[in-house]
């Protein structure tokens, strides 16, 4: 729900900046098979299964971590239209100046998704990639642009995308 809330917040935000949100896929498309939620993060916000759920090694995953990655490869292109430099900028919250400059989101396409967190069952598996190194407003903090696969284990099926920025400061 409060993905949800969060996206509403940005496409009220786009709408009230004067900037068009880009190309939705929308229900009639292609093929409808290929939407999948999306749920935007402010930097640093909580990510309920990564906070929540136990870690995991890829080791015991490499069957599912496939399978999201073949199911990626269809999908990723209907992502990759939602996941701009716009949002990027959104969902920046220390890097406001430095991320003016931030104007070309990579490829989605080839991302490598590993395997973070896994719910007790079993029945559902978090996999985190970089998407992009992004600007900083300090030389001692790296920022990156995160994508997150919520994958149904038994459905074999991405349920869910959710973008974020998450930073670390070097000490």
């Amino acid at each position: 729900m409060k993905c949800l809330i969060l996206s509403a917040i940005w496409l009220l935000w786009a709408w009230a900046e004067g900037t068009e949100p880009q190309t939705r896929p929308q229900p009639g498309d292609d093929d409808d098979r290929l939407l999948v939620p999306l749920c935007l993060i402010p930097e640093m916000g909580s990510v309920p299964e990564l906070d929540s759920w136990s870690r995991c090694e890829p080791e015991p995953w490499k069957e599912q971590t496939a399978a999201a990655a073949a199911d990626w490869k269809k999908k990723s292109g209907c992502i990759a239209k939602l996941v701009t430099p716009d949002v990027a900028r959104a969902l920046s919250g220390w890097a406001r100046p430095q991320m003016k400059k931030y104007h070309k989101v990579p490829s989605l396409e080839k991302l490598d998704f590993k395997p973070v967190a896994a719910e007790e069952s079993g029945n559902q598996l978090l996999l985190e990639a970089t998407v992009d190194t992004l600007p900083t407003h300090s030389n001692l903090v790296t920022r990156w642009l995160k994508l997150y696969l919520l994958y149904d284990v038994p459905g074999k099926s991405i349920v869910r995308v959710t973008v974020t920025i998450r930073g670390q400061r070097l000490e």
